[in-house]
């Protein structure tokens, strides 16, 4: 394939509140931060040397196992799926996050060294200290009462297949270097999505190589490669991921750390939409052409509601499902949706789920 030059992700130096609420957030694109967190003491340790960042981790971590996925040589790096898609092409195991570094710190001049990542590691419960000493101000001001987890990312030059987060998020680079492609959310029909239960990191991945995409099998990816845009960046930089915005990340060097948050600004709703989609593959997906279509104007009108309020008619006090979600209602729609799970089940299985929904007189 001849190589495809992406439009540039663009930068902001300096960034303020002012900058982040007004410029950055609004656009609701990808945006790197430059040298945002340069002043940080880990990124300090870690310019000093590896051997630096990993006494100040080590000092601080807990020592809480984590988990770690380890991929041979062979993977190149990239944790993804089996050729044959039936399972991924790494395995598992647990150690503290520390190990984990010095580990990598270990392998990282040796030619078939093992691929190593950790994700997601949260650092309140595994090294509080590391988050109260490299705080993301200008977060937290935006932010002001409402929480930003952190989390810790490691690895050594291992790539994170294309997927999305359903936050808004900021990933700050702490060691090496980093390359985040990026395509826009409604490209994932171009992506060729994953099966939705098994992916590398956990959330639906596409299953085209961004380093070396098969356009044969996968002609569509053209159309996303045409909307994507790309950044390299470097220790003290941060990244704005919006929600949703697709996004493969390789890292470039044999020492990778990154520090991420993630918010949600808005009102929420009682469950997670991801298992809504899961119910709707359930239930829906298997009907008659006719009974599908039927469904999705009745899902239009009631749950995306592209004429607004699908039942003004209603007193407020009449709304039910369709009014302010309160506790009592959220429960009674739980216990709904338990119920109809809960008919496809074995008997055994299935009395006792509903004995305990059933009111007791």
């Amino acid at each position: 394939m001849e190589q495809v030059s992406l439009a540039k992700t663009p930068e902001w130096r300096n960034v303020d509140l002012k900058t982040l609420r007004e410029e950055i957030i609004p656009r609701d694109r990808p945006a790197v931060m430059k040298g945002l967190v340069q002043h940080w003491p880990m990124i300090r340790a870690s310019a000093q040397s590896p051997q630096a960042l990993l006494e100040y981790v080590r000092e601080r971590d807990l020592s809480h196992p984590v988990r770690v996925m380890v991929g041979q040589p062979e993977i190149k790096g990239l944790y993804f799926y089996r050729d044959d898609m039936t399972g991924l092409n790494f395995e598992t195991a647990h150690r503290p996050f520390h190990a984990a570094l010095a580990s990598i710190l270990a392998g990282r001049n040796q030619p078939n060294a093992p691929a190593l990542y950790t994700g997601a590691t949260p650092v309140e419960e595994n090294f509080p200290q590391v988050g109260t000493e490299n705080t993301l101000d200008v977060l937290r001001q935006h932010l002001g009462d409402k929480p930003a987890p952190s989390w810790m990312w490691l690895g050594n030059a291992v790539t994170a297949a294309t997927h999305y987060d359903n936050l808004d998020g900021i990933n700050c680079i702490v060691a090496g270097r980093k390359r985040f492609t990026f395509f826009p959310p409604d490209q994932f029909p171009n992506l060729y999505i994953g099966p939705l239960d098994l992916a590398p990191g956990g959330q639906p991945t596409s299953l085209v190589k961004v380093a070396s995409p098969d356009l044969e099998r996968y002609p569509r990816f053209a159309q996303a490669l045409a909307a994507a845009e790309t950044v390299d960046v470097e220790p003290g930089d941060a990244v704005f991921i919006p929600a949703f915005w697709w996004h493969n990340v390789e890292s470039l060097e044999p020492l990778n750390v990154s520090m991420n948050y993630w918010w949600f600004e808005g009102p929420k709703g009682g469950a997670e939409p991801f298992a809504a989609l899961a119910h709707g593959l359930l239930a829906i997906t298997p009907l008659p052409a006719g009974d599908r279509e039927l469904w999705r104007q009745m899902f239009d009108h009631y749950v995306f509601r592209p004429n607004g309020d699908p039942a003004p008619y209603l007193p407020p006090e009449r709304r039910g499902m369709l009014g302010p979600l309160v506790p009592g209602l959220e429960g009674y729609m739980r216990a709904q949706l338990i119920r109809s799970l809960a008919k496809q089940l074995p008997r055994h299985l299935r009395e006792p789920i509903l004995q305990l929904l059933t009111p007791k007189l």
